[in-house]
C-alpha cells in the first residue's frame, strides 16, 4: 500500500505547529511568573534594606552586616533575573538560554551577564548563610565580632564568587553556533531574534564546568557545617554553662529558628538544580515546562528570603508595622479630608439655596 507523503508531511507540520504554540504559551507563563516574583522580591528586599539602615539597634550592627549582605544580593538577583527572564534549552552538551526580559533591548551580552550574575549570587548566598550560623555560635563562645571583622569576612567569601562571575561571563558561546545546535536537536523551536540568544556551546569548557561545580559541589559541606553549628548553638543554649537572662536565651533561640527557616528556603534552588541536572544528563525528558520552570524556581529564593528577617527580627518587624500604620493613617486622613471637603461644599450649596429662596 502506497503511503500518502503529502498527508504525512501535513500531519507533521500540524504537530510542529501545536508544539510551537505550547512552547510560546509556556514562555509567556514563565515571563509573567518572573515579573511577579522579581517585582515582589525587589519590594521586599528594598524594604528590608531600608529597615536595616534605619532601625538596627547598636548591639546588632555587626550581625546587621550579614543581613544587609543577604538583602542586597537578593535585591540585585531579583533585578538581574527580571532583566534576563531566561529559559534553558538543553541541547546535548550545549546550554542555550533564551532571554525574554528587557535585557534584549540592550545587548545579548548584557542578557548573558544578568544570567551569570543570578548564578553567582545564588552560590554566594550559601556562604552568607554559613557565616550567619557561625556568627550565632561564635558570640556564645567568644567575643562578638566587630563590624569591620564581619565586613572583612564577607569580602573574603565574596572574592570567590566574584571570580566565578568574571570567569563565567567571558565564556559566552557564539549565537549562530548555538542556534544551529538547537535547531538540529529541536526543530520545533523557532527563535529568530538574535538579541535573545546566549549560552555555552559546551559544558565541558573549563569556565562553565568550574562554575557548575562551584554552584553545586559546596552545598553538601556547607549544609553539613550549618547543621554542626546549629546543633552546637542549641546545645549551649539548652545548658547552664553560660549565664544569661531568659529573655536573651529566648532571643538567641528565636534567631536560630529564623536561620533554620532561611536555610530551608534554598530548597527551591535545590529542586531547580535537580531538574537542571536530570534534564541535562537525559535522566528525565526535556520540554517547555521544565525549560521555563528551572529559573522561576530559583526566583523564589531571593523573593522569600527577606520575609524571614521581616517577621522574626523584632526591630525590623516593629519598623515595618510602623511604616504600615503611618501609611494607613495617611489614607484615613485623606479620606476624612475628602469627606470634610465634600460636606463643606454641600453646606455652602445649601446656604446659597436658602438665600436664593428667601430672595
Amino acid at each position: 500500500m502506497a503511503l500518502n507523503r503529502t498527508a504525512i508531511v501535513g500531519s507533521r507540520a500540524d504537530e510542529l505547529e501545536i508544539d510551537l504554540q505550547y512552547t510560546f504559551m509556556m514562555d509567556d507563563l514563565g515571563e509573567v511568573l518572573s515579573e511577579i516574583l522579581c517585582t515582589t522580591g525587589v519590594i521586599l528586599n528594598g524594604t528590608l534594606i531600608t529597615l536595616i539602615l534605619t532601625h538596627t539597634p547598636k548591639p546588632m550592627r555587626s550581625y546587621a552586616v550579614l543581613l544587609f549582605n543577604f538583602a542586597l544580593f537578593d535585591l540585585l538577583t531579583c533585578i538581574a533575573s527580571f532583566f534576563a527572564c531566561q529559559k534553558t534549552i538543553f541541547s546535548d552538551l550545549a546550554l542555550t538560554y533564551i532571554f525574554h526580559g528587557p535585557c534584549r533591548y540592550i545587548s545579548p551580552f548584557f542578557c548573558y551577564f544578568c544570567h551569570c550574575f543570578v548564578c553567582h549570587a545564588m552560590a554566594h548566598s550559601q556562604w552568607i548563610l554559613i557565616t550567619s550560623f557561625y556568627y550565632r555560635y561564635r558570640i556564645l563562645v567568644k567575643e562578638q565580632p566587630t563590624v569591620k571583622q564581619v565586613v572583612a569576612l564577607t569580602l573574603i567569601f565574596y572574592s570567590f564568587s566574584f571570580f566565578i562571575l568574571i570567569l563565567y561571563s567571558f565564556d559566552v558561546g557564539d549565537s549562530n553556533e548555538l542556534k544551529q545546535i538547537m535547531y538540529r536537536l529541536h526543530p520545533e523551536y523557532h527563535y529568530e531574534d538574535e538579541s535573545i540568544w546566549g549560552g555555552n556551546t559546551t559544558i565541558l569548557s573549563f569556565a562553565t564546568s568550574f562554575t557548575i561545580l562551584y554552584m553545586t559541589f559546596p552545598c553538601v559541606p556547607i549544609y553539613a557545617a550549618i547543621h554542626h553549628y546549629r546543633h552546637q548553638t542549641l546545645k549551649i543554649l539548652g545548658g547552664n554553662a553560660l549565664e544569661m537572662s531568659e529573655a536573651t536565651r529566648k532571643s538567641h533561640k528565636k534567631m536560630i529558628k529564623a536561620l533554620t527557616i532561611q536555610a530551608m528556603i534554598p530548597i527551591f534552588w535545590l529542586i531547580a538544580s535537580a531538574i537542571f541536572t536530570s534534564v541535562e544528563f537525559k535522566l528525565i525528558p526535556s520540554g517547555p515546562f521544565l525549560e521555563n520552570i528551572t529559573f522561576r524556581l530559583m526566583d523564589c529564593f531571593p523573593t522569600c528570603s527577606p520575609l524571614v528577617s521581616l517577621y522574626f527580627i523584632a526591630p525590623y518587624r516593629k519598623g515595618l508595622l510602623g511604616y504600615w500604620s503611618k501609611l494607613t493613617c495617611r489614607k484615613q486622613n485623606a479620606v476624612v479630608d475628602a469627606v470634610v471637603s465634600v460636606s463643606g461644599a454641600t453646606n455652602q450649596n445649601d446656604k446659597a439655596k436658602e438665600i436664593a429662596d428667601l430672595a
